[in-house]
């Protein structure tokens, strides 16, 4: 799921260049901002996601963790700022009701200036790349519009 059609369209390049076609499927839509996603609850099996880091907007990336948890997959996997670790580890397990939330990999990112506000021709980021998972059970309530 991604808003940006440019995004999308490089996503399919890779899709069909590694020939995968049927085991991904694309959407484009907003996420977050209480935009529910066009997607039914437990039709999707792993979320893999690269949120928004939240700088500009404050807890943007959780509002992506959640909206992915709302789906009920098994897993997802995801990155985030290293700073922000402690506070997504609570958040995913005692809020978002993860069952499992592991840092699996620690890295670094070079994030070349892409939007007006950034001010920084380049900043180096520290990034974790988090699993998260989930028990299966039919009656989990949707917590896609849960407050952050």
């Amino acid at each position: 799921v991604d808003v940006d059609g440019d995004a999308l369209e490089i996503a399919q390049h890779n899709i069909d260049e590694y020939e995968c076609a049927g085991e991904v499927s694309l959407l484009q839509a907003p996420i977050g901002a209480g935009a529910p996603l066009p997607l039914r609850s437990g039709s999707v099996d792993v979320v893999v996601m690269n949120p928004p880091f939240g700088t500009k907007t404050k807890g943007a990336d959780a509002a992506f963790l959640a909206a992915a948890r709302a789906l009920r997959p098994r897993a997802v996997w995801s990155l985030h700022k290293s700073s922000t670790r402690a506070f997504l580890d609570k958040y995913a397990r005692k809020t978002l009701g993860f069952t499992e939330a592991e840092v699996v990999a620690e890295m670094r990112y070079d994030l070349p200036k892409s939007y007006r506000f950034h001010k920084k021709a380049s900043v180096d980021i520290e990034v974790d790349l988090w699993r998260f998972e989930l028990q299966t059970d039919d009656e989990e309530p949707s917590l896609l519009n849960s407050a952050i």
